[in-house]
């Protein structure tokens, strides 16, 4: 157990000495041109948001009720080059509410196709040198096939000559994102908010962040684009901590910058001898859309039974707090029958679970001493 552990913190040091010089290199390069600049990131969720949210008030009665939740994702840009000419960490925060989207894989790869896109280095006039993006090991959002293939995709659309992601070990992922988001929620943590537009203007106060509202348009789905035209890195995830690519082909692996690279052939067979051009056809075919239901039809309802008699006048016209439609009040209808259902179930076997185990108390050692009398 002491190896293990001194093994452990010897990886953590070392995969926070390359996020480090990752950080050097960008913000060395940062006034050189496009095709000799590194790029890196730093790409992590914060703690979800409400709305409605009261918090200039002491918790009332919607203290028990369903808000909206907000999610907000951070993109640390490690070498912002701000107007006073100094350089620094600057995060774009994408923030939506779960009407929009989720948490998941499809979500990070696309919002950070959309950031890239939006500091304009992807260019199909000029090859980047290197970009790197670093995350934390949380497998639903960040360390999974969809995500780590993103790094292959970018590299075969010709965007750079050499791309990471790097995933710090757990335990040990305090990173740039972390404290900025303390900066984006401090009047966030003051003011009672009541529509997306007074949240968006209270996040935005920092001259440190950009805020980015994400709508459903914003989201693809990668998953099913790499799926078809790249393999899965089969027990290759768990234990590596650096995946790299440079020629969208091939990923080299790393458990961490101490141990060997092995190189895993990723491109289906098919697809090997395809041209650029082709590559950009097949991928504008294949990539969709992501489908969302939206949000629950059981907080549409909440919004507007519930949370609108405590919001201001002037407010409660907003989209947000809208009488449900016919549809959704018969689907909240029916679940709430389901909900009262199974909690008569539930109720039910607990008072069974109660009785038996009083019946066992109070009479299991007259029965012990009959059975005793017996014998």
């Amino acid at each position: 157990m002491m190896l293990e552990a001194a093994e452990h913190i010897k990886m953590a040091r070392a995969q926070r000495k390359l996020y480090q010089d990752k950080v050097e290199a960008a913000q060395r390069t940062v006034d050189r041109p496009h095709s000799e600049r590194t790029y890196t990131f730093v790409v992590d969720y914060g703690q979800n948001m409400s709305l409605p949210v009261f918090n200039s008030e002491q918790p009332g009665a919607t203290y028990y009720f369903s808000p909206m939740t907000v999610n907000n994702l951070g993109i640390v840009d490690h070498a912002h080059k701000y107007d006073d000419g100094k350089v620094g960490e600057h995060m774009h925060c994408h923030v939506y509410t779960d009407a929009v989207g989720k948490k998941g894989a499809n979500n990070v790869a696309s919002l950070i196709m959309k950031t890239l896109r939006h500091l304009n280095i992807l260019r199909d006039d000029s090859v980047g040198s290197e970009l790197n993006i670093v995350f934390d090991n949380c497998t639903g959002q960040n360390k999974n096939n969809t995500v780590l293939r993103l790094a292959a995709w970018i590299a075969k659309l010709g965007y750079f000559l050499e791309v990471n992601f790097i995933f710090l070990i757990v335990g040990h992922t305090k990173n740039a994102a972390d404290r900025l988001f303390n900066s984006l929620k401090v009047q966030y943590r003051k003011k009672n908010l009541f529509t997306f537009n007074q949240l968006v203007e209270a996040l935005g106060t920092s001259r440190t962040i950009t805020i980015h509202p994400a709508v459903s348009e914003d989201f693809l789905d990668y998953g099913d684009l790499f799926d078809f035209f790249y393999k899965k890195l089969v027990c290759q995830i768990k234990q590596n901590h650096i995946f790299s690519s440079t020629d969208g082909s091939e990923m080299v692996l790393q458990e961490s910058v101490l141990h060997q690279e092995i190189t895993y052939p990723i491109l289906k067979k098919d697809f090997k001898y395809l041209t650029h051009r082709e590559v950009i056809e097949h991928g504008n075919e294949e990539l969709r859309m992501l489908e969302w239901q939206g949000i629950n039809p059981y907080k549409v309802y909440e919004l507007f039974k519930n949370f609108r008699p405590f919001v201001p006048v002037e407010f409660q016209s907003d989209p947000m707090y809208a009488e449900p439609s016919p549809e959704v009040l018969a689907k909240v209808k029916a679940e709430m029958v389901d909900r009262k259902e199974f909690r008569a179930t539930l109720k039910r076997k607990k008072y069974d679970r109660t009785k038996e185990q009083l019946e066992t108390v109070a009479f299991g050692d007259d029965e012990d001493e009959a059975d005793g009398a017996v014998m």
